[in-house]
């Protein structure tokens, strides 16, 4: 039976057991991560004799009165996590929940384990196939070089010759600062302090407390940092969710430095590397670079608002369309 549970009748410490049971389990899903990206969040849960078997957190927000769902910020992928596989019967019943309850779906994206079974017909819902890029770390270091495209290959011979350092660090602040100034008006819809600084603030904290979270900076001669990665693990998954680099860094080649030592340090591991891609061609280019491979996931919307809100959305989304900046396809 799958139930749909409101926050405060969550059993957080089943929740957190079955994500780290699970095959499919991701760090975006825990519910201390929830709690920080989408407070109130409330679950669609399968329950067995009294066990939750599987679960799909909704990330509930209000507008106008109404419940809808949106994909929170540093959230690539929720879903469907589990224990065993749903049956087809259980993907029928959780695409029919959603569309029970929430009249609107800005966007909600399912994780690369969905992508197969939750992409048969789901009447109601706009479907689309969204893809990160994968990396297993456990051939040895020199054959994941070996398998690096030959212009990746070059850019980091010649960024080494650059004696660039690269450090772990703590910095937090130092990070958010170089994305606020290299990056962040080059990316749409970026609040900043207000928002996204602030989430960032609080995961890495949060993440940092259960071991979950590393920041790796690059330092060129001069002792200026110039580029930095945030990175989350959990179980056999390490995720990049945030970099910063300024221009020096991206000319040096800084970023490709940073990745290359994190995918040397975890050689021979049973650990995956997910780059959390955007669909921004230049940077898929650059993630491919390095070896990895396509992971699709899906993403659904829906929109059955009354007319009236309908046409008021749409004329909201027109303007910001209009108004907002080209995302950044910077790499380095």
């Amino acid at each position: 039976m799958i139930r749909y549970l409101r926050p405060d009748d969550i059993d957080r410490q089943q929740w957190d057991d079955l994500l780290t049971r699970a095959s499919n389990g991701l760090i975006y899903a825990l519910s201390w991560y929830l709690d920080i990206v989408s407070p109130g969040w409330a679950a669609l849960v399968k329950e067995e004799d009294g066990r939750y078997v599987a679960v799909l957190p909704l990330p509930v927000r209000r507008k106008f009165g109404l419940p809808y769902l949106q994909q929170p910020v540093f959230t690539q992928q929720l879903g469907v996590f589990y224990i065993e596989a749903p049956t087809p019967a259980d993907w029928q019943e959780f695409g029919y929940q959603l569309q029970k309850r929430f009249r609107y779906i800005a966007k909600y994206a399912f994780n690369t384990a969905n992508t197969e079974a939750f992409a048969n017909e789901q009447p109601g819902l706009l479907t689309k196939v969204f893809q990160t890029y994968h990396l297993p770390l456990v051939p040895t270091y020199e054959q994941l070089l070996a398998a690096y495209k030959p212009t990746r290959r070059w850019c980091l011979k010649q960024a080494r010759q650059r004696a660039i350092r690269v450090e772990t660090t703590t910095d937090v602040e130092l990070l958010i600062q170089l994305f606020d100034k290299n990056v962040a008006h080059k990316v749409a819809g970026i609040i900043g302090e207000a928002y996204e600084y602030r989430i960032l603030r609080t995961l890495y904290a949060a993440a940092s407390q259960r071991g979950m979270a590393s920041l790796w900076q690059a330092r060129v001669v001069t002792g200026e940092v110039v580029a930095m990665i945030m990175l989350l693990r959990f179980k056999d998954q390490i995720t990049y969710v945030f970099s910063g680099a300024t221009q020096t860094g991206k000319d040096v080649g800084a970023v490709t430095v940073l990745l290359d030592e994190v995918f040397r340090t975890y050689a021979g591991q049973a650990i995956c590397f997910d780059f959390e891609a955007m669909d921004i061609a230049n940077l898929v280019t650059f993630y491919s670079s390095f070896g990895s491979k396509p992971a699709p996931f899906l993403t659904i919307s829906a929109n059955r608002l009354p007319w009236p809100v309908r046409q008021l959305k749409a004329a909201r989304m027109a303007l910001y369309q209009r108004l907002r900046p080209r995302p950044s396809s910077d790499v380095s």
